[in-house]
């Protein structure tokens, strides 16, 4: 191993080791790490100004930007509350009716808008409802959770490592659809029955409540016209990815656009613009890619590669090979930091074989390990901050817990299964499309 490699690796480990442990936030961490793998690698003359630039995927940061800004209205509009109100209504005193429609619910937000700012919105009507009802919140917010990584990784803008393989694939919204949709639905399916059988077993249903007090809120007042307004751009987003490869259009100048129009006309708070633009984000990912150009320009990514190829010679063995090792990879790392770190393997691989089931093994790996474990998904700490939180203002909804944590070690359970459910039928899958 050169030195270049041993350095560029060191601080790659450093970086994500920090964020681990909650030492430093995630942006700062992966802005720290570039900025001094730019320095050590102009230094050490391994890694360009040049290498940099075209190492930034800059169609997934202006997807970011437009799909965070629709996020962003509608979240405003109050939409949100009130679909998730009107879902405790319909089934305020049915344990298994209220948890299979939060879920539903979560993964139809997660298709149109990013995976995280649906979990945003769910997380505390969720929190509320389960206390309310006195039901163990744990099976629910895992439910949820998984059902946010399935919704996002169905469509091209529902979550980032989507979003990063469209632009890297050069891919379209159609193709998601075509590719992603259909095996996420049949996860989704079996998620499902799953949670059914271990909620009757857990859990009697609960007592029935007027709506008000379950909802601890009789009325959510919706701004119509900003509402019109997000409805406006979401549809015009989705009917502009539709389009984008019949215009030869690339899905990023549809973001651009949108998101710039409702930052004009959106009627967001001034003072909130730059989360409404998904500025963190935008900065976390854009370190993250310079990080990886430089393991990139290392012999980090053959080293990757020699371990997919040892699946096997065929194509299909180092497609599997490169799913499960993603997946691995995923519930360390992190799904967006995973995906761009494969990124580079997965287009080698794709200019030996134009197979489109490269892009899918990616991001089906991607997901099994996201769901996997709470550092696999930015949506799993955030319901576990959020549990964190409610418990410290509610310590009285600590008895309805039981003997589930939503820790690392307490998630492993529920997660573990599902990512070999996943990749097992994930291997199905892509066996029966690779070409």
């Amino acid at each position: 191993m050169s030195l270049s490699t041993f350095l560029a690796l060191s601080i790659f480990v450093a970086v994500f080791t920090v964020i681990f442990l909650g030492i430093v936030e995630r942006k700062q961490a992966v802005l720290g790490g570039a900025a001094t793998l730019l320095l050590l690698g102009g230094g050490m003359g391994f890694y360009t100004l040049e290498m940099a630039f075209n190492a930034i995927y800059f169609e997934t940061l202006l997807l970011i930007f437009g799909m965070s800004v629709v996020s962003a209205i509608l979240a405003a509009s109050g939409i949100f509350d009130q679909l998730a109100r009107r879902v405790v209504r319909r089934s305020a005193s049915n344990n298994a009716e209220l948890w299979l429609l939060f879920v539903l619910a979560t993964y139809l937000f997660s298709l149109l808008v990013n995976n995280l700012s649906a979990m945003m919105v769910i997380l505390p009507i969720t929190l509320k409802i389960c206390h309310r009802l006195r039901l163990d919140p744990v099976p629910i917010l895992v439910a949820e959770i998984v059902a946010s990584n399935l919704g996002g990784a169905s469509t091209m803008v529902g979550d980032f490592p989507n979003m990063i393989i469209s632009s890297a694939g050069r891919l379209h919204f159609i193709d998601f659809i075509g590719g992603m949709m259909v095996p996420c639905l049949l996860l989704l399916a079996a998620l499902l029955l799953y949670f059914q059988w271990s909620q009757r077993r857990s859990q009697p249903d609960a007592a029935a409540l007027p709506p008000e007090e379950v909802v601890g809120m009789s009325h959510v007042v919706v701004d119509r016209e900003q509402l019109r307004f997000g409805q406006g751009l979401l549809l015009f987003s989705l009917l502009g990815f539709l389009l984008a490869g019949w215009l030869d259009l690339r899905p990023g100048w549809i973001a651009l656009l949108v998101g710039g129009v409702g930052l004009y006309g959106g009627g967001l708070n001034r003072a909130k613009l730059e989360e409404a633009a998904g500025v963190s984000d935008i900065l976390f990912f854009s370190g993250l890619f310079l990080m990886v150009g430089a393991l990139a320009a290392t012999e980090v990514m053959s080293g990757l590669l020699s371990l997919v190829e040892g699946f096997g010679v065929s194509h299909l063995a180092q497609l599997l090979g490169l799913m499960w090792v993603a997946a691995v990879a995923t519930i360390f790392l992190n799904a967006g930091p995973s995906t761009a770190l494969f990124i580079p393997v997965a287009s080698h691989l794709y200019l030996l074989y134009p197979d489109p089931a490269v892009w899918w093994a990616l991001s089906l790996g991607v997901l099994a390990g996201s769901s996997a474990a709470l550092t696999g998904a930015t949506a799993g700490s955030v319901a576990a901050t959020q549990l964190d939180r409610y418990l410290l203002e509610h310590p009285e909804m600590g008895v309805t817990l039981g003997n589930g944590r939503l820790d690392f070690r307490g998630y492993l359970r529920w997660g573990l299964p599902i990512m070999g459910g996943f990749l097992l039928f994930s291997t199905l899958y892509i066996s029966l499309i690779a070409h």
